[in-house]
């Protein structure tokens, strides 16, 4: 059964390099605490990379979903209650990206009242900051 699985190998590679050179150019910006988001060209800049990243991230399970057939998502959320229920994260995981939906929603649809608080504490996703 695992060989009837059809991965888009070219666009899940596309999708994996463009996480990559977001993840990159996030550390680039070199954010390290609340007040570098003071600057507006770092505010805008890290705004508009985590929206990127948060938007490849799901493209990423949007392309598991599909591949393993479990349906077509209609809603980023829906992405990941399908991955969790059918056993391919599991619950924690699947609460924390429910929440990164939410805050990419937050970029998209309500950019003009995101405080530099809130915006740092989604320059904190690359794994390896430890001051967040």
């Amino acid at each position: 059964m695992e060989n009837d699985i059809l991965y888009d190998e070219e666009r899940i590679g596309t999708i994996l390099s463009d996480i990559q050179r977001y993840l990159n150019d996030l550390e680039g910006l070199g954010i390290h605490s609340v007040q570098d988001l003071y600057d507006k060209r770092n505010f805008y800049a890290s705004s508009m990379v985590l929206f990127s990243l948060l938007n490849r991230v799901f493209d990423l399970g949007n392309e598991m979903a599909i591949a393993h057939n479990l349906g077509i998502p209609g809603t980023y959320r829906e992405i990941f209650v399908l991955l969790q229920k059918n056993g391919f994260i599991g619950n924690d995981l699947a609460h924390e990206m429910v929440g990164l939906v939410t805050y990419r929603n937050l970029l998209s649809h309500e950019y003009h009242g995101i405080s530099e608080e809130t915006l740092f504490r989604g320059c904190c996703i690359k794994a390896s900051r430890t001051k967040c």
